[in-house]
């Protein structure tokens, strides 16, 4: 009987040694997370190392061995970076594309979706950690990041935008479905006065697409209308252009 206990703990300690060598644990700068990847990071093959360990690789497998510019593996850390540290390295570069608001950047490769929040990843680093955090997604297509209310782009274009006046608020709103979105901005100005407008570079592109005849017909001067938040804010908060120059 003692011989069948002994046995079976050998077992539960394979299993146990198997299942963290197919994985990547990896604590953070603050020790306070924990990453696990189970597979390559997204657009890497899987092969198997001489030691059996699991690694990664950007290009074609040939005779076991990889063929691509980078490689890392799903083991310890060892003379090949480990894919945790490999996707930090990753995520960051792409995190260009990410809104101040949200600086983390992550990729799915199940789904294909890719995007950035705030907060902290989840453990496979293909997610943010809670539902609860902001998100933003990136889309493939220039128009859709451009269409969409919840696209890093727009956020990370109006996070940039600065605010002015007094009890400013900045928010993104489509008019129409399809179209691109505009960056709003509400502010009270020095006389106490709420005001509404709209940032030059999103009315351009919205103006682009749902009267792309605007400029010929006259139909607003983005240097000179007042609904124009760069406009209005050298008009009613630095008052450096008088009514007369102002299209109303």
């Amino acid at each position: 009987m003692l011989e069948l206990y002994i046995l079976g703990a050998i077992i539960l300690l394979l299993s146990a040694a198997i299942y963290y060598y197919s994985e990547e644990p990896f604590e953070s700068g603050s020790g306070s997370e924990t990453f696990t990847l189970r597979a390559c990071p997204n657009g890497y093959n899987s092969f198997n190392d001489t030691d059996g360990s699991t690694l990664c690789c950007n290009g074609e497998i040939l005779a076991n061995t990889c063929n691509g510019e980078k490689q890392c593996t799903l083991g310890t850390s060892g003379p090949i970076p480990t894919c945790v540290s490999f996707l930090q390295e990753e995520y960051k570069k792409k995190g260009e594309q990410c809104p101040s608001s949200m600086p983390l950047y992550y990729e799915n490769a199940a789904t294909k979706a890719k995007g950035c929040t705030a907060g902290s990843y989840n453990t496979t680093m293909d997610g943010p950690a809670t539902t609860k955090q902001p998100v933003c997604k990136i889309y493939p297509v220039l128009d859709d990041n451009i269409n969409s209310l919840d696209s890093c782009y727009n956020q990370k274009e109006m996070d940039a935008f600065a605010c002015f006046g007094t009890n400013c608020e900045k928010s993104l709103v489509q008019n129409k479905p399809a179209t691109p979105v505009l960056i709003t901005v509400t502010f009270t100005d020095s006389a106490g006065i709420q005001r509404t407008a709209h940032t030059r570079a999103s009315m351009k592109r919205y103006l682009d697409v749902t009267n792309p005849t605007w400029k010929d017909k006259g139909v607003m001067d983005l240097a000179k209308n007042i609904s124009i938040a760069e406009v209005a804010k050298a008009y009613y908060v630095d008052k450096t252009i008088q009514q007369s120059d102002i299209q109303l």
